[in-house]
């Protein structure tokens, strides 16, 4: 298959998720694989610089290919991005023309996401939406009332809406998805990536953030949004931490400066430990630290459609989590042994502290790494997709 993937962020700087993933693990099982993008967070210099198309090496699968499509853009920022979508279906269609692809998958809603579907319409190219949050929402924005009219276009005339989880599903027919055009496809997880144990290097971590040889660690791994419950979590942990206690947060995001007020004015600079964003080859080191992991977002009409990724990354590193109840979560796990669920994040780092004391912490580890091996293999949610998009070009013959 010749496989077109677009979305409206920039390929080579995103951090990883799924977007790399589907493209690169099918370009490994043979499929020639295309991904338009946009350029967010180059500079002017960066952006005379880019061209068409260029061939890149994949970031998650060795010896995968991308045929990496950008547009030409002014600036990388909210006016060159409101300017794009003005032209964006015309780009896609020279896309489409010059890679010529079998279908579409786009994980786009207001930048290139309903114009990508019109220009697909028009070449006869089947397009399936793949849905993984609730855009209008996923950010405070004037345009969304706009992205939510985009959102509801896509839902209803996409040939196909393939969702990451149950919730997500629910939430596109209630805004008018036809039942008989959506399904549930998995999101992939290299279960080999998280489960290996980098020893060395986590005690290298673990001496280079000052961590005490007894100490208890809740760690959180992600972006800092305003959703995202950290605030809460570091008030909890200011007021009730013992003394072998220690928060690491890694990642970073627009909560960053707040977070790090937050610690300071409740003098805890000691004990919670900032690493910043860390490579995606870093990852399991990283979570090599946590005694338990942590997901304390917000329940909502966002977080619980969507799938928090860092979940079943935890999981897949063997390590017992204790997550805010998310619909998404729920639905796909159900009451798993080592998936402790509280009802808001002010509570998560006091069920943390009662893991702590458990002794069959890993087990209930051991009880996570096997729930989502079977349900979210690279054989198993690849092979999946695959199927999903050769039914998709059949049926448009």
């Amino acid at each position: 298959m010749r496989i077109l993937f677009l979305h409206e962020v920039n390929y080579e700087t995103k951090p990883i998720f799924e977007m790399h993933e589907f493209p690169e693990h099918l370009s490994a099982r043979g499929h020639e694989i295309g991904f338009v993008q946009f350029p967010e967070g180059s500079d002017g210099s960066q952006l005379k610089e880019l061209p068409f198309l260029k061939t890149i090496e994949g970031r998650v699968v060795e010896g995968s290919k991308i045929n990496l499509y950008t547009p030409k853009v002014f600036s990388s920022g909210l006016m060159g991005r409101l300017a794009f979508t003005f032209r964006a279906g015309s780009f896609v269609k020279s896309v489409l023309k010059d890679f010529k692809p079998d279908v579409v998958v786009s994980f786009s809603v207001p930048t290139s996401g309903w114009q990508s579907l019109r220009a697909c319409r028009k070449l006869n190219v089947p397009y399936l939406f793949r849905a993984l949050d609730v855009s209008h929402k996923i950010r405070k924005s004037i345009f969304s009332q706009l992205i939510l009219l985009a959102e509801k276009h896509i839902y209803k005339n996409a040939d196909w809406l393939s969702c990451n989880n149950v919730a997500m599903a629910s939430y596109c027919l209630s805004l008018g998805a036809a039942d008989s055009r959506i399904s549930v496809e998995n999101p992939p997880l290299d279960l080999t990536r998280f489960a290996s144990q980098e020893s060395t290097t986590t005690e290298q971590l673990w001496d280079a953030l000052g961590l005490p040889v007894a100490a208890n660690v809740a760690l959180y791994m992600g972006s800092f949004f305003y959703f995202s419950g950290l605030p809460e979590l570091i008030t909890s942990f200011a007021s009730s931490r013992n003394s072998s206690d220690y928060l690491v947060l890694v990642g970073g995001g627009e909560q960053d400066a707040e977070l790090r007020k937050l610690v300071a004015a409740f003098e805890v600079e000691e004990f919670i430990k900032f690493t910043g964003f860390v490579g995606f080859d870093d990852l399991s080191s990283y979570l090599g630290l946590a005694t338990v992991a942590v997901n304390p977002m917000h329940p909502s009409s966002v977080s619980n459609t969507a799938f928090p990724n860092k979940v079943i990354q935890y999981m897949a590193k063997g390590l017992p989590v204790v997550s805010t109840r998310l619909d998404g979560l729920t639905l796909t796990f159900g009451e798993e042994e080592g998936l402790a669920f509280v009802s808001q994040p002010e509570e998560v780092f006091g069920k943390a502290q009662q893991l702590f004391a458990n002794k069959n912490l890993a087990e209930l580890g051991h009880s996570n790494q096997k729930a989502v091996s079977s349900k979210f293999s690279i054989p198993a949610t690849v092979v999946a997709m695959e199927k999903r998009l050769l039914q998709l070009i059949e049926e448009s013959k």
